[in-house]
């Protein structure tokens, strides 16, 4: 029996992966790499620190981690702290459905936690959060399972009573070897995503229905 909800953060809860892609070709640009935002899509659901490490082997860049990570935060807080951000459709109303059914209810996401909290306060879905478990809290991102184990310790739960909602294939194969089942949520702006090992696919929120999937 599913006793928790465990959503992703960057297209799941709002549409974020094109900003994030153009921040990366900005960033690599800077460095003096020319790169097409279809490269960044491979590293959808990967934690930043593990993206640039790959990054600098594969274009010879000589600019340390911690810089290239500093870069990428100062171009993010541009794109997203500047602007309106909206949720994407039918999430809020997938959260409300949520707690009338008594879930708990985490997110698990590869992005910061500072990042994590103000998104959720800015699309006021941070009011239905019990908790969450983001980059600075695990050694190993995904699709290694740990930020999902952790997110079913964070609200008492366990990882079979868990369904998560991602976007990403690195993201799914991240819960599906933690032992939960997965929802593979479509979104067509964050590439083409391998999304096979979900247990359901669904190419809108609004065609989740808790009722057939919880008990």
């Amino acid at each position: 029996m599913i006793k928790a909800l465990i959503f992703d953060l960057d297209g799941v809860l709002i549409d974020s992966e094109p900003i994030h892609s153009q921040v990366v070709v900005d960033v690599l640009r800077d460095v003096g790499v020319t790169a097409q935002e279809s490269e960044v899509y491979d590293f959808i659901g990967v934690r930043n620190e593990e993206m640039w490490e790959t990054m600098k082997k594969r274009h010879g860049i000589e600019e340390p981690t911690e810089k290239l990570l500093a870069m990428q935060k100062a171009y993010k807080h541009e794109r997203f702290f500047n602007n309106k951000l909206t949720p994407i459709d039918g999430v809020l109303d997938l959260l409300r459905a949520a707690k009338r059914k008594g879930l708990s209810i985490a997110l698990a996401t590869s992005s910061p936690r500072y990042f994590a909290k103000y998104i959720l306060k800015a699309i006021k879905a941070a009011v239905f959060f019990d908790d969450l478990v983001t980059s600075d809290e695990v050694s190993r991102g995904k699709p290694e399972p740990e930020v999902f184990l952790k997110a079913a310790d964070a609200v008492g739960v366990l990882p079979e009573e868990c369904l998560v909602i991602e976007d990403a294939y690195y993201g799914v194969l991240a819960a599906k070897r933690a032992g939960m089942k997965c929802i593979g949520f479509k979104n067509p702006n964050s590439g083409n995503q391998d999304l096979s090992m979900a247990d359901y696919v669904v190419t809108s929120l609004r065609d989740i229905h808790l009722d057939e999937i919880i008990d």
